[in-house]
This record gives structure tokens, C-alpha cells and sequence, in this order.
């Protein structure tokens, strides 16, 4: 070999191990950039929610995944952790929102004596609006109560009113006039920012935040075990969120929170068997804002303004659902001539899903939506009608009547 090319040649694989030394030195960096890349990873920075509102997210596709700092989903299925959750800054970005009810309530014990008793909970600040706070809390807390107490995280106590409530989904409002508030309440709190919880998946990190025993506000930690946890009863058929974070009695309308510091569920240890261990379970937000909405805009209605339907119903069957394909609801099996429902466009044979917006599965359920307003107010009910051979829904407006004496 002439002595140029010998050069040639060794100069050609200097290069190439100079080359390979700097691959080796920075594959981790190129790696990363890369993965950054096909991640979309600090192409667009994550909305910031708006605190009192409700953030609608969009069905989580991998590579709406792949953004998150926290976690990393590969094509292989397997899971990085990059960075600890801090589970400090989101409770310290919660506490805020949340407060500690106390009232007495008139309780009967097993002699059927009637006597007042403490009933202690959680509520969750939600917004504030016409110069009132909005706070929403489970029915059970403050059912029969004759003086409210919540307490803010500044420790300030104030006394505030049950502006209406729903036993058959536990949830109640509590309002309170901003005016009353000390300046140094106005200034630490905030109203909590809400999720879309059908957006929560099996397996996420979940946080319960709640007055607990009432020794006052606290945080555990879990994960999602389920998002339609299906639970019934005589007066109640309603899908719940299960988590393993410690729902414990006084955590009753207390925060089931995501990473992201939002609110997800509303906690309750009512809608559970006494026995359940290592289980806690929370109202969706997709089930309880229809309902808040719906609470904060009415009145609370006297037995004898409560508007009636005329309507003999059935509730449908897991069985009829299952092996027939009737869609879950409330079945007409007859109208009462001269009612409500007999001046309307419902016929025998629908079946009513919703009232005004609200999910109804039991005919308590529906009878506890129906009875929360006043006779003479329009409603819409959504319905299933069979039409060829197949259910269709419609919407149907409703002037509810007066009851009358049989």
C-alpha cells in the first residue's frame, strides 16, 4: 500500500472513533430529544383551568399522554416514572377551596327518642356569584340541620344558609354572603377548578381531601380503582367513583382531586356498605354539576307547592336492560287522565332517562327530581320512544300540575 492511502485510511478511522465516542457520550441526549419530538413535548404549552369553572378536556389519546412530565407511555405499553409527583403542592393548591362543616341535626336513637346531635363534613367552594358563595356539600351532612358552621382554611368560622339539596344523589348547596367574609378570608380563599370525570381513568393517582373524623382538614392518597362503580338501592341507582384513598366519616362532601389539583368527585361515605374496607367512594362531576346547577337555581319547595306528573311508572330491570336492550330508566305503564303528563306529548310505553339534564334510573330518583319543583314550572324530560323497531330519544316539555286529593 502506497504510504498516501496508508494516511487516507488512518485518518478515516480516527474519525470513525472519534465519531462512535460521541454517539456513545450523547445517546442519552439524542434519545431524549427524539422522544421529546415524537411526544410533541414542549410544542404547546397545557391549558392553565380557570378556577370556578368546569375544564372539558379531550378524550386522552397516547400522544396527549406522552405530554405529561410525569409519566411516560411507550409503544411497548410500559410506564417511566421522570419525576415524583408532588403531592404537597397540590393539596397547598386545593386547601384553599375546601372548608369544614358543623351543624346539629335532630338524630332518633334506637328507642325512637328524638334528640339533636353534631353532624360533621366537608364542603367544596365552588364559585361565587350576585354577591353569594356557592358551596356544595353531601345531602346527609347537613340534613336537618338548624345551624351551619364551615370554616375556612384561614380558620375564620362562618354560619351559612342550606340553600336547597337532592337526598336521592346526597348533594346539597350551602350559600354564604361575600360581604361577611373578613378580608383575610377573601384573600386565601378560591373557588375550585372541576373536572370532567369522564375523563378519569382506572389506574390514575387520585387525592381525598377532607375533614376526616373532624379533626379538620386533610389529604390521603390512592388511585382510581374504578369509573362506574354501579351502586343501588331502594332510592338510588348511581355509577361512583372508586378509589383506595381513605374516605373516612367527616370526608363526606369533601374533594376527590386529579394531579392537576381538580376536583373529579364529590366524596361520600353515605353511598357505601358500612362493611367496605380499603375502598372510598366519590360522585362523579359528570353526574353532580347537572345537579349543582340545577340546585343553585331553585328554591327549596314546600310539600304542598310540589309539582306532580301523573304517571303510574315502573323502573327498568337489569334484566330487561340486559336481555331485551331497553335502555335504563323509568317505564310509563299508564297516564293520569287530567295530569300533567295526559297534556303533554309522553306516551304510554316511553321510557323517561333524565329530567332536565339529570340521569333518573329508579322511580324514586325520578319522583325526588319531580317533587323539587314547584307545580306550574316547565321541565324537559328526555325519553326513549320505540320507533321501527328501535329506541330513539326526544325531548319533551312538561308543565307540571298540582297534586290533588285522591
Amino acid at each position: 500500500m502506497k504510504w498516501y492511502k496508508k494516511i487516507g485510511l488512518g485518518i478515516l478511522l480516527v474519525a470513525i472513533a472519534v465519531g462512535t465516542c460521541v454517539l456513545v457520550y450523547r445517546a442519552p441526549a439524542i434519545i431524549k430529544d427524539v422522544r421529546s419530538s415524537l411526544s410533541g413535548n414542549g410544542t404547546a404549552a397545557t391549558p392553565t383551568p380557570v378556577a370556578g369553572k368546569v375544564r372539558v378536556t379531550a378524550k386522552k389519546m397516547r400522544e396527549d399522554l406522552n405530554k405529561n412530565t410525569l409519566v411516560r407511555y411507550t409503544d411497548e405499553a410500559s410506564v417511566v416514572l421522570l419525576d415524583e409527583i408532588d403531592i404537597e403542592s397540590i393539596a397547598e393548591a386545593v386547601l384553599p377551596s375546601i372548608v369544614t362543616v358543623d351543624c346539629k341535626v335532630t338524630q332518633t336513637d334506637i328507642f325512637g327518642r328524638i334528640y339533636e346531635g353534631p353532624s360533621s363534613g366537608t364542603g367544596i367552594y365552588i364559585e361565587s356569584k350576585e354577591g353569594f358563595l356557592y358551596l356544595v356539600t353531601n345531602h346527609h351532612v347537613v340534613e336537618g340541620a338548624k345551624n351551619v358552621v364551615i370554616t375556612f382554611a384561614d380558620g375564620e368560622s362562618y354560619t351559612c344558609t342550606v340553600k336547597n339539596s337532592d337526598a336521592a344523589y346526597d348533594l346539597a348547596i350551602l350559600t354564604l354572603k361575600e360581604n361577611v367574609l373578613k378580608d383575610s378570608t377573601l384573600e386565601t380563599i378560591k373557588p375550585a377548578t372541576l373536572a370532567e370525570s369522564k375523563e378519569v381513568q382506572v389506574g390514575e393517582m387520585a387525592i381525598a381531601v377532607g375533614n376526616a373524623l373532624g379533626f379538620g382538614s386533610s389529604v390521603t392518597v390512592g388511585y382510581i380503582g374504578a369509573t362506574d362503580h354501579r351502586y343501588s338501592s331502594n332510592s338510588v341507582s348511581i355509577s361512583l367513583i372508586q378509589t383506595d384513598a381513605a374516605i373516612n366519616p367527616g370526608n363526606s362532601g369533601g374533594a376527590l382531586v386529579n394531579i392537576e389539583g381538580e376536583v373529579i368527585g364529590i366524596n361520600s361515605s353515605k353511598l357505601t356498605a358500612t362493611d367496605i374496607e380499603g375502598m372510598g367512594f366519590a360522585i362523579p362531576m359528570s353526574v353532580a354539576v347537572p345537579i349543582i346547577r340545577d340546585l343553585e337555581q331553585k328554591e327549596r319547595v314546600r310539600e304542598n307547592e310540589q309539582g306532580f306528573l301523573g304517571v303510574y311508572i315502573a323502573a327498568i330491570s337489569d334484566d330487561e336492560i340486559n336481555n331485551l336492550g331497553w335502555p335504563a330508566g323509568i317505564f310509563i305503564k299508564e297516564i293520569i287522565e287530567g295530569g300533567a303528563a295526559a297534556e303533554s306529548d309522553l306516551k304510554v310505553g316511553d321510557i323517561i332517562t333524565e329530567v332536565n339534564g339529570v340521569p333518573v334510573a329508579t322511580t324514586e330518583q325520578l319522583q325526588s327530581r319531580i317533587t323539587s319543583y314547584r307545580f306550574g314550572t316547565v321541565i324537559t324530560l328526555t325519553i326513549e320512544r320505540m320507533e321501527d323497531g328501535v329506541y330513539k330519544p326526544h325531548q319533551i316539555e312538561v308543565t307540571l300540575k298540582e297534586r290533588t286529593s285522591d
